[in-house]
């Protein structure tokens, strides 16, 4: 599995994932080194679930995630169409 990197804030070279700790079902926190061996910054960043663009098939209905603009026409569209072949 890939995780999502970002360049370090100190002197922009690319960073490594050491570490991930699960806080929820919608957080996460990654520790990140700096690839820099003369920078060697460590720091923690925070990965979130913030929106739903497409509609889960299996949803969790205890867990709250907001849905997208896109999502909810998305989801308005398709039940006007099964409304109208019913």
């Amino acid at each position: 599995m890939r995780v999502i990197g970002m360049p370090c804030p100190h002197c922009s070279n690319t960073v490594r994932a050491i570490k991930s700790r699960t806080l929820s079902k919608m957080f996460k926190e990654i520790t990140y080194r700096c690839t820099n061996e003369d920078c060697g910054h460590v720091f923690i960043a925070g990965l979130e679930v913030l929106r739903t663009v497409s509609l889960s098939a299996t949803p969790d209905y205890g867990v709250k995630i907001p849905i997208s603009q896109h999502a909810r026409i998305s989801a308005l569209n398709q039940l006007s169409l099964n409304l109208s072949v019913a």
